[in-house]
């Protein structure tokens, strides 16, 4: 009896100790960063010449290359090319860019297309890349933002007519390939890894560190959960989707309170100077008719 008390004392500490590391995961987000299936990394022949000039130039391409690959999957660059490219351009090419923008900035002082050109070149190669990694990466978290709700529901209904986990995330990405293809290609991409990957949950895992949402990270939780203690996928996605739809509706009334106030503003520069025509124009004419007489 007293060993039987020790083995389920055991299990308990056990079964908290799984719910104190999946709290973590959903809260601070992967650690080690996104461990994708790579069977072969093709690289085409210019990436491969790109990768020896960055060595040659002493820059360790592979050391800091996982960091920028979640970069670019977060900017919707799906390629195996595209990381050794974005860290080609900022490494090398954005300076060689951004000197030969000085340069014309300096010789052309007396012509100002040529200077503006110059400044133009320079802002291009400096934060070039930047700003256009940083704007992808805002225009697709907006999409599969505005994607979730429709995915989760359909994801809840898919399990209600007793499809399992990788059935229904295949479901979800047939019939919302045309309508979301963001949402599509994040689903297919978990799809794959759950089917390829030996730990499914660090399959589920990298879809919260591509998408780097919220959102998702709760729906990963919630499914890291139901895989690891055996709950019902079925009762944990439908408590999702009530929660997420009641976000949904406070994030409606939200922007519908602050919308008298952004009205506002051009009823006030549009509507009020021919309100003021309208009121004092006839007792303008008569001012004028007045003063000619």
């Amino acid at each position: 009896m007293v060993n039987a008390f020790a083995a389920r004392k055991d299990r308990l500490k056990k079964f908290e100790r799984d719910a104190r590391l999946t709290r973590s995961y959903s809260e601070l987000g992967l650690s080690e960063g996104i461990e994708s299936v790579e069977l072969e990394q093709d690289y085409s022949p210019l990436a491969q010449s790109l990768h020896r000039m960055m060595d040659v130039f002493g820059f360790d391409v592979d050391k800091n290359l996982k960091e920028w690959r979640t970069s670019a999957m977060r900017a919707g660059m799906t390629s195996p090319n595209a990381p050794i490219f974005l860290m080609f351009y900022q490494r090398v090419a954005g300076y060689l860019i951004a000197l030969f923008g000085g340069m014309i900035l300096l010789m052309t002082q007396d012509n100002m297309g040529m200077m503006l050109f110059g400044g133009l070149l320079m802002i291009i190669g400096l934060f070039g890349s930047k700003l256009m990694v940083s704007n992808n990466t805002a225009k697709r978290k907006k999409s599969l933002l505005r994607s979730f709700p429709d995915g989760l529901d359909l994801m809840v209904v898919c399990v209600e007519s007793g499809l399992a986990l990788d059935a229904a995330v295949n479901r979800v990405c047939d019939e919302l390939s045309f309508a979301h293809p963001a949402l599509a290609v994040e689903l297919n991409q978990t799809r794959l890894e759950l089917a390829l990957l030996n730990n499914r949950s660090q399959a589920l895992m990298n879809l919260a560190e591509r998408t780097d949402l919220v959102a998702y990270r709760s729906l990963v939780a919630a499914l890291i959960q139901t895989e690891r203690f055996g709950t019902s996928l079925t009762d944990t996605l439908r408590v999702l989707s009530d929660d997420y739809r009641q976000t949904r509706l406070m994030i409606a009334e939200e922007k519908a309170g602050r919308l008298p106030a952004l009205i506002s503003i051009p009823l006030i520069t549009c509507l009020l100077p021919a309100l003021m025509l309208l009121v004092l124009g006839p007792a303008i004419i008569k001012v004028m008719a007045m003063s000619t007489d």
